[in-house]
């Protein structure tokens, strides 16, 4: 960072506020991950298209041998590679134990209605399966789920799958944006059944126009969502939602190698190319995460976190007016999505648009009072629209939600400075400080407030602690040499400003302050240098004139 532009006025912060509030302390966009595949009918419409995947599907064919258990076999052998302890074939002895009950309680059952009523009796009556709305590995691996009796859509929709293969029933997996449920369809009789809500049947309206995931006449048309899957297609997803929970736990290369085992099988899935995107992000292949979002937006329109992470990777590289045409896409498709207003209002910020970014913010805390960094971040709006009552009591409300906010502290401890609050403004940025021990700009904030206090020992302290971090800081050089001027240390003082000059050759006022040095020390001929260097970078300088009259005069007692 180059120090030029806010270095010549040791007490205000006023010029520089934003620039400062802007480094990239805190300035982080928030990248929208599933983490699971959770689903919720609360409060859902149904809403009627003109085309459904009905009138697209293919015939139903189911080939599988009844006695080769080919689904739950590969399904556990996937489980094995996380829990490689297990005994595939005592889970498909437990497994079959299931099968056998169902099948007696069936007898000679040829109806479909009464079929499907027969197993969600048994599954979620007799034998107590649950469901949870959350990711975690044991609740989508079939032998956990066995065990515990206890699953998400996922899980319970394998487990729905075995049983189907093992009773050789035509029922299939079915995948929506960020959900699996299962369908039985025999050509003549079709129902899907929500496993999450213990075989509830539901149309394949319900699931078209959820907030966020809503699907796209495209994405029926081309396969990707709402049709019977393949086996294929069901292990596909398996490895899919694996790929998440690698993800969340940080085993990013396992989760890379899921999400493309999964992208292998089923290319037409929209969410596996979106998470795969924000793994590339993750690993800086910003270029294949863009061509993944891409994909994504392709293969189904409708999907909003498509193009929130799109714009959040064109925020992080620079590219606001693209990330505020994506995030508006999002919200378009999501009219609640918290994240899309949130980054739309950094990125609003960015290009200036701070009443906008105001109102984005503003729509954040309306939806999510508890959201501390929404305040934070509009705290910083206001400051730089000139309102600092405003701003402080955004900053004072974020660090009452999170006190622990290191962000904060930095951002109210420039305002307090700007307002010439010296010691809050210390206090806040002492507390950051001890929060990020390392970070060369707080202990420059720090010691700009020391130095508008007036208490130099300590601003030298703190400038020392700058320079021993980021020793390429020319601006620190430059103003560090000023107080060795002020202490009376100007052989010191000139060794700052050559160093400055050295990082820096473009500021103007180092060759002014190393001139004024030179002649302390009786260097004439070396100030005269100096000066007419300043008056060439700075020629409409209003200290122009009297510079020229000190070099005539240096020159005549030369």
């Amino acid at each position: 960072m180059n120090l030029f532009y806010f270095q010549n006025n040791p007490i205000y912060f006023h010029t520089f506020l934003k620039k400062i509030y802007r480094v990239g302390i805190s300035f982080v966009w928030v990248i929208f991950e599933i983490y699971s595949l959770p689903f919720s009918f609360t409060d859902l419409k149904f809403t009627l298209l003109p085309v459904f995947a009905n009138d697209v599907r293919p015939e139903p064919v189911w080939e599988i041998d009844v006695q080769d258990a080919y689904l739950a076999r590969a399904v556990l052998a996937i489980a094995k590679e996380s829990y490689p302890e297990i005994d595939i074939n005592q889970y498909l002895k437990k497994l079959n134990g299931i099968i056998k009950d169902i099948k007696t309680s069936l007898g000679s059952e040829k109806e479909p209605e009464q079929i499907i009523k027969t197993i969600n009796t048994i599954l979620f009556e007799k034998l107590q399966f649950k469901y949870v709305q959350t990711g975690n590995l044991e609740y989508i691996s079939l032998n956990r789920v066995l065990d515990t009796k206890t699953g998400n859509c996922e899980g319970l929709s394998i487990l729905y799958l075995c049983i189907a293969e093992g009773l050789h029933l035509p029922l299939y997996g079915v995948s929506v944006p960020e959900h699996i449920f299962v369908r039985y369809d025999d050509g003549d009789f079709r129902r899907n059944i929500e496993t999450g809500y213990e075989g509830m049947a539901t149309p394949d309206s319900y699931y078209i126009n959820i907030p966020g995931k809503r699907i796209s006449y495209v994405s029926i048309k081309n396969g990707s969502y709402l049709k019977n899957l393949t086996m294929d297609e069901v292990i596909a997803n398996i490895y899919l939602n694996r790929s998440i929970i690698q993800k969340e736990r940080g085993n990013i290369e396992d989760a890379l190698r899921d999400v493309n085992h999964a992208i292998e099988l089923r290319e037409n899935e929209a969410v596996a190319y979106c998470n795969r995107g924000v793994i590339y992000e993750k690993v800086g292949e910003i270029e294949k995460a863009i061509g993944d979002y891409n994909k994504s937006i392709a293969l189904n329109p409708d999907y909003a976190p498509a193009y929130y992470n799109r714009g959040s990777v064109y925020a992080l590289t620079e590219k606001f007016d693209k990330a505020i045409m994506d995030y508006n896409s999002a919200l378009s498709l999501d009219p609640n999505s918290i994240l899309s207003y949130y980054n739309r209002g950094i990125a609003f910020n960015m290009v200036d648009e701070i009443g906008l970014c105001i109102d984005d913010l503003s729509k954040v805390i309306s939806l999510n009072p508890q959201f501390a960094a929404a305040y934070t971040h509009r705290g910083l709006a206001y400051a730089e629209l000139g309102e600092p009552e405003k701003a402080m009591e955004d900053f004072n409300k974020a660090l009452k939600l999170d006190p622990n906010n290191a962000d904060t502290y930095i951002k109210r401890s420039i305002l307090h400075a700007d307002l010439q609050q010296f010691d809050n403004a210390i206090e806040d940025i002492t507390t950051f400080l001890n929060f990020v021990p390392k970070n060369a700009f707080g202990y420059y904030i720090r010691a700009k407030a020391y130095r508008g206090k007036g208490d130099i020992e300590r601003a030298m302290k703190d400038y020392d602690m700058v320079i021993e971090l980021n020793p390429r800081m020319s601006g620190v050089y430059f103003e560090r040499g000023q107080m060795k001027n002020q202490l009376g240390k100007p052989d010191e003082a000139l060794a700052d400003f050559t160093t400055a000059i050295e990082l820096f050759p473009y500021n103007p006022l180092a060759y002014l302050h190393r001139g004024n040095t030179m002649r302390t020390l009786g260097r004439n001929k070396d100030a005269v240098k100096d000066y007419l260097l300043y008056l060439k970078l700075n020629p409409n300088a209003s200290e122009a004139e009297k510079i020229k009259d000190i070099i005539k005069d240096l020159r005549d007692n030369l």
